[in-house]
């Protein structure tokens, strides 16, 4: 049966979608329309106190979020996230220690940069995937590159911190130095020093579901290990701790073959369930994609949604709770693989999406 963490389940909409087409993001990009707002909170309140009046499986709902995509993206933000402020009893920003800001936002709104300071938020995390001509390509618009470095001066000026998230990629990957002299350029190292903090540069490779795994031809491979700079690897293991490393296909399938008895599902995170425009229910840990839809909330109860969760009544579930893990590697894993993961959940990721996409039909196939 699939995990609830602590017995805790928070639900987040889609309600403004988002205006990036990132070939890295593990959610993927599904259609969109805008979801009405009000509906939006009486249908999570109406959960909330179902659940937590019946306690199915245990369980009581904590969290609401609208923009599992972007957040802040919708030009009513400021009530919105008042709203759902008051819903949590907390900015969850906060309260969770994301870093997760629009950055499309802060280019275009010159009152966001106060919000998000009023609200506590110090810190915020922006993606990189190169240089000027890449970062165009990954973010899926122009101007993005541009952004970047607006981006990142507004923040300074501001005193919010900047982190720049590098999402290592074959077009990328001969850039990182590039990226590092734009660094110096900025004097972002400086800034942040007087800002009492040291800069924050990190970076793996991105995601392998959603459009990450439709886009694995840009997944690094050894020999491009060479390629990243030092101070990129140091600042990355300050960041993800020690054991920060990246690892080949071919090393993973042979240690998943070897002592890979144990199933994929996680067990240390948070349980989200993540709702499009559309009203269908996913799980957090793995993309938008039908293997992994739980039901939908105009056709389905939520009873009957948390209970296809529970009871793996999807293929990615079943998989994820039934196949060893040595099973997949042996029937995906590639022994002489030269692409590099961030160690092996993320590989596990690629196998289960694989598994996946070979094996789906509307009726998932008893694994």
């Amino acid at each position: 049966m699939a995990k609830i963490y602590g017995n805790k389940i928070s639900i987040s909409f889609d309600v403004y979608g988002c205006p990036q087409r990132c070939k890295h993001c593990w959610l993927g990009q599904p259609k969109h329309s805008t979801m009405d707002t009000d509906e939006v909170i009486a249908t999570f309140e109406y959960i909330k106190n179902e659940q937590n009046r019946y306690h199915y499986f245990d369980a009581e709902v904590e969290y609401f979020d609208v923009g599992f995509r972007e957040p802040h993206y919708g030009n009513d933000y400021k009530e919105l996230y008042q709203k759902v402020d008051k819903i949590n009893r907390c900015s969850l920003e906060v309260e969770r220690n994301f870093n997760l800001i629009s950055l499309w936002r802060l280019v275009r709104d010159d009152e966001y940069v106060k919000w998000i300071k009023n609200r506590g938020i110090k810190g915020a995390q922006l993606k990189v995937f190169g240089l000027k001509e890449t970062n165009e390509i990954f973010y899926g618009r122009k101007g993005a590159h541009e952004e970047l470095i607006k981006g990142t001066k507004i923040l300074l000026d501001n005193g919010i911190i900047p982190h720049w998230q590098i999402y290592f990629n074959k077009r990328g990957i001969t850039e990182l130095n590039g990226i590092i002299d734009l660094t110096r350029k900025l004097d972002i190292w400086t800034r942040v020093r007087e800002l009492g903090e040291e800069f924050n540069i990190h970076g793996f490779p991105y995601n392998s579901t959603g459009t990450g795994f439709d886009h694995h031809k840009y997944r690094i491979e050894k020999n491009d290990k060479t390629e990243i700079p030092s101070l990129i690897l140091e600042m990355s293991q300050k960041h993800f701790g020690k054991g920060y490393d990246l690892h080949a296909e071919s090393e993973l399938t042979k240690e998943l073959i070897e002592n890979g008895d144990y199933t994929a599902i996680p067990g240390n995170k948070w349980l989200w369930f993540n709702i499009t425009s559309s009203w269908d229910v996913y799980p957090n840990f793995m993309g938008i994609a039908p293997w992994w839809k739980l039901g939908n909330l105009k056709s389905d109860s939520w009873k009957t949604v948390l209970k296809n969760y529970k009871e793996n009544k999807n293929l990615g579930l079943k998989v994820m709770t039934e196949v060893p893990i040595k099973e997949l590697a042996k029937r995906y894993g590639n022994k002489n693989g030269n692409k590099l993961y961030y160690g092996k959940g993320e590989f596990i990721e690629y196998l289960v999406e694989k598994y996946c996409r070979k094996n789906y039909c509307e009726k998932p196939k008893v694994v």
